[in-house]
């Protein structure tokens, strides 16, 4: 045996009682152990695959698992999936010597704490914390948004704290698919803005009644989000083309006339005029303050001089 072989490690021999050779381990480590640069800390974002890798040294014949830590269910033990949930897989990527579990489409539920596990004597763990990162959908505008027919509308769909560019915006209208096959009618465009934001934009050239409906924006493997479009064939006040109800107008002036109709005898001709004059929404109460007039005015007439 050289030098090199003695230093380095790997072997010592010796004569046993029964005349065969044994082995030792003469290095740092005498079986498998986790290398300590391997991550410890995943972050995923909601609906891309995840890779929690376990890299371990010397392992031999030794078999490695993964375990949910939050419900303690065994996932995988070497290539073999233990879960109902075809998700999870684990894999050996030979020239590392790494063990990866891998999960598909990651979900929000997904996040926690995962354990590797060599099947040693007594057993190693090393831990790997998985995050998942949700990004944030939303429709520029009011959730109802009002236009004339024939103007341009322009939808503008943003995407949020995202890790990854989406691959796709698909567009629905009432849960069709927007197809931009004529650009004179329909546009539809997508940008990278930032790191994490990307814009997704609806361009509906002279829009009709028909177009009217719900529509909503939805990236590759995130959620969506939606708006209504009201397209109007007429003119329209513009508290309604922002999806509000006109106010009604004040009783106040009403209110402060009250108190010199009282003093007031009203005759038919009066309560007439009163009425007409009182706008539309304020005739309800005008009709109240009249009748009440009345009711005064009867009750002075029984009234004993």
């Amino acid at each position: 045996m050289n030098m090199f072989s003695e230093n380095i490690c790997v072997l010592s021999c010796g004569e046993t009682g029964g005349g065969a050779r044994s082995r030792r381990y003469v290095g740092l480590y005498t079986g498998p152990y986790f290398d300590p640069a391997a991550p410890n800390n995943i972050t995923a974002q909601l609906g891309t695959h995840a890779y929690l890798p376990c890299k371990v040294r010397q392992l031999s014949n030794k078999s490695v698992s993964w375990i949910r830590r939050r419900d303690a269910h065994i996932l995988t033990v070497d290539r073999f999936t233990f879960i109902a949930d075809e998700r999870f897989q684990a894999f050996l990527v030979e020239a590392t010597d790494t063990w990866t579990l891998q999960v598909k489409y990651v979900q929000a539920r997904d996040a926690g704490v995962y354990e590797c596990q060599v099947g040693t004597e007594p057993k190693m763990s090393h831990f790997v914390q998985l995050n998942v990162v949700v990004p944030k959908i939303e429709i520029v505008g009011e959730s109802d948004l009002y236009v004339k027919a024939g103007s341009t509308v322009s939808l503008k769909c943003v995407i949020t704290q995202a890790l990854e560019e989406p691959a796709y915006i698909f567009w629905y209208h009432n849960d069709e698919r927007v197809l931009n096959y004529d650009r004179s009618l329909v546009e539809i465009r997508m940008e990278r803005l930032a790191p994490d934001t990307t814009i997704g934009n609806l361009i509906i050239y002279n829009p009709r009644r028909e177009d009217s409906g719900n529509y909503s924006c939805s990236p590759s493997n995130l959620d969506s989000a939606s708006v209504v479009l009201h397209v109007l064939s007429g003119e329209q006040p513009a508290a309604m083309q922002h999806g509000n109800s006109a106010p009604a107008p004040s009783a106040l002036p009403l209110l402060v006339a009250l108190p010199l109709l009282l003093n007031t005898l009203p005759t038919l001709g009066t309560m007439s005029v009163v009425f007409r004059a009182a706008p539309r929404p304020e005739r309800v109460l005008t009709l109240f303050a009249l009748a009440l007039l009345i009711q005064l005015q009867c009750h002075d007439d029984d009234t004993p001089k």
